[in-house]
């Protein structure tokens, strides 16, 4: 195959006959850049079709157009859901996405320095920062949002679900359900919207004069085994489960099934059954996502457009989706 050379900017600008300048303001859609220039611009790069090079433009600009996204678990589907909304989205204003997953479940400072060697114009982490993050942001300037999750950090923006009202419907339910002894199978706790998911849901158990539901760390051991021990004991065994999120809420239902388990309520958290129709259904918490995305980025190209400015936060209201 023979190696054709690049159609430049200065190409494009030649054949319209304008500057490579007016060449970069059209593909920007800069407001001093007329309908009819804009047209021109566009028609010559699509005969030669030139391919604007946004790495080169960014750095003569001092600004990207490409949102660096941070998660941490493939097998996820609630990641799959959330950062296709997020590239949507971030399309539409113009902007691409860079997906970044990493194995050490927090946004650190090799995450932050990934985005910034990869001339981003922000960063949107699924993922609760470090500590040093604040000072890299004090120094490089580079936003970062924090999606689904709370920070102490006086410069990481955040957009978060009520978690502790999730806890508290999760509860409701189960307890509408007949449960009295219930569950709650989570990550580590460090994790914020756990730790809030936990107080809401442990608070309206007592609220029902029930006991404090008892903890199951869903990554400790296999899940299956854990449930297996559990049960083997029926008459002492919980009768409600709340899961931290949907896909422990399918394992939960895949080893029940596995283990001949009665079945009992189960209430997931992340509503990923409005998106992906699963044959198993089941009741789940979370907020209405696509809107939960669209807020993450009219905050995330706030910061970039605004620059400095004090944090904000951002909590949206959860329901229950009875998907059974």
């Amino acid at each position: 195959m023979v190696k054709r050379t690049r159609v430049t900017m200065a190409d494009v600008a030649r054949v319209a006959q304008v500057t490579p300048q007016t060449v970069s303001r059209a593909f920007r859609n800069a407001p001093d850049i007329s309908e009819e220039t804009r047209r021109r611009v566009l028609k010559a790069a699509a005969e030669l079709n030139y391919i604007m090079n946004n790495t080169a433009s960014s750095l003569h600009y001092g600004s990207s157009r490409q949102i660096v996204i941070v998660y941490d678990n493939l097998l996820n589907i609630y990641f799959s859901v959330m950062i296709d909304y997020l590239q949507t989205i971030l399309r539409e204003r113009g902007y691409s996405t860079l997906v970044h997953s990493v194995s050490e479940h927090k946004f650190d400072r090799s995450s932050y320095e990934f985005a910034i060697s990869n001339n981003a114009a922000g960063v949107i982490s699924f993922l609760e920062p470090t500590d040093d993050i604040e000072q890299l942001i004090e120094h490089f300037g580079l936003p970062v949002l924090l999606l689904g999750r709370r920070t102490d950090l006086k410069n990481v923006d955040s957009v978060s679900c009520d978690d502790v009202e999730g806890g508290r419907k999760a509860a409701q339910y189960l307890i509408g359900q007949g449960a009295s002894r219930l569950a709650f199978i989570t990550v580590d706790l460090s994790v914020s919207c756990a730790r809030d998911r936990l107080a809401g849901f442990e608070a309206e158990a007592l609220k029902a004069g029930l006991a404090a539901p008892t903890v199951i760390d869903g990554y400790a051991v296999p899940l299956e085994e854990t449930l297996k021990t559990l049960y083997r004991n029926k008459d002492g065994a919980p009768d409600g489960i709340f899961c931290f999120n949907d896909m422990f809420a399918f394992d939960v239902l895949y080893s029940f099934e596995e283990n001949a388990i009665p079945p009992i309520p189960i209430v997931g958290y992340d509503c990923v059954q409005q998106e992906i129709h699963l044959p198993h259904r089941i009741p789940s918490i979370g907020p209405n996502k696509k809107a939960f995305a669209s807020t993450a980025v009219d905050m995330m190209i706030g910061s970039i457009e605004r620059g400095g400015r004090e944090k904000r936060v951002v909590t949206v209201e959860v329901r229950l989706m009875n998907c059974q």
